[in-house]
C-alpha cells in the first residue's frame, strides 16, 4: 500500500518483487494491490525451501543482481515486506541524487514501529541506534538495509554487486545478512555512504521476524519455520 501512496508524489518507479519461498505466495497479493501498475513490476521467486537454504545458502543476492542487470532505473532501494515507504521518499531521494551528483550511495533515517500493534501513521520513534549517524560513514554494521539508496552504476559500472549467495559462510550460511555483504562491496568500490537527512521508511520490528532466530542451530530454524507456517496470517 505504501507504494501506492508514494506513487502520488513520484510515478517514475519500477519494482522487482522477490519471493524467497514464502508459505503465502506474495505475487497474488501484489497483483491485487498494485493491479494498475503491473507493467512496472517484475516477479522473481527462489523456489527454495528451508532445506535448500540450509544446504545452499541464501540466494537473495543473486536475485537482486539479476534484477539490477535488467533494470532501466537510476537509483535502487530495498523495501522489505514488514516495512513501508514514507509517502514522499521516492520523490525526495530522486531529487537528492539529482542535486548531489558526486554522491554514489547514501543513507536516510528510518522511523521504527511495531506493525502488530501500530499503523505506520502512529510511528514516532526516530531516536534509535540506526539514526545515530550524521556524517559520511562505512555503512557496514551501522545502518539497516531499508536506509540505503544507491546509483545502479555502483553495480553496473563499478562492480559493487550483492554476493550471489551466502554459501561461502562456513557452518551457518543462513546467518550472513545479504545487505551486509552488499554494503561491504559498496564501501570497497564506492567509498563512504553519505547522509541524506531524509526520513525514508517506516521500519517494522516485531517478535516473529527471522532476525531473532537465525543465529541459532538448524533445529531452531526448523521450529521457526513451523511457527511461521502455523501463525502467518493469524498472529502476523
Amino acid at each position: 500500500m505504501s507504494i501506492l501512496k508514494a506513487n502520488e508524489y513520484h510515478s517514475d518507479w519500477e519494482l522487482c518483487f522477490g519471493d524467497d519461498g514464502s508459505y503465502v505466495p506474495g505475487r497474488p497479493i501484489v497483483e491485487e494491490i498494485l493491479k494498475d501498475h503491473l507493467h512496472k513490476i517484475k516477479f522473481v521467486e527462489s523456489g527454495m525451501n528451508l532445506e535448500d537454504k540450509l544446504s545452499q545458502g541464501l540466494i537473495l543476492g543473486r536475485m537482486a543482481n539479476n534484477a539490477i542487470k535488467e533494470s532501466n532505473a537510476d537509483i535502487g532501494i530495498i523495501l522489505c515486506d514488514d516495512d513501508e515507504l514514507c509517502p514522499e521518499y521516492l520523490n525526495n531521494i530522486s531529487e537528492y541524487f539529482e542535486l548531489n551528483t558526486n554522491v554514489l550511495y547514501a543513507y536516510s533515517k528510518i522511523n521504527i514501529y511495531n506493525p502488530l500493534f501500530q499503523s505506520s501513521g502512529e510511528a514516532n520513534n526516530l531516536n534509535h541506534k540506526y539514526n545515530q549517524w550524521t556524517d559520511p560513514i562505512d555503512p557496514v554494521g551501522k545502518v539497516d538495509a531499508s536506509q540505503v539508496s544507491w546509483r545502479l552504476d555502483c553495480c553496473k559500472s563499478m562492480g559493487a554487486w550483492f554476493e550471489d549467495s551466502t554459501k561461502f559462510v562456513k557452518d551457518k550460511p543462513w546467518t550472513k545478512d545479504t545487505d551486509k555483504g552488499f554494503f561491504e562491496n559498496l564501501f570497497d568500490k564506492c567509498g563512504n555512504c553519505h547522509p541524506t537527512g531524509l526520513i525514508g521508511q517506516y521500519k517494522g520490528i516485531h517478535n516473529y521476524q527471522l532476525l531473532w532466530h537465525k543465529n541459532a542451530g538448524i533445529d531452531r530454524l526448523r521450529f521457526y519455520e513451523k511457527m511461521c507456517h502455523d501463525l502467518g496470517g493469524v498472529e502476523f
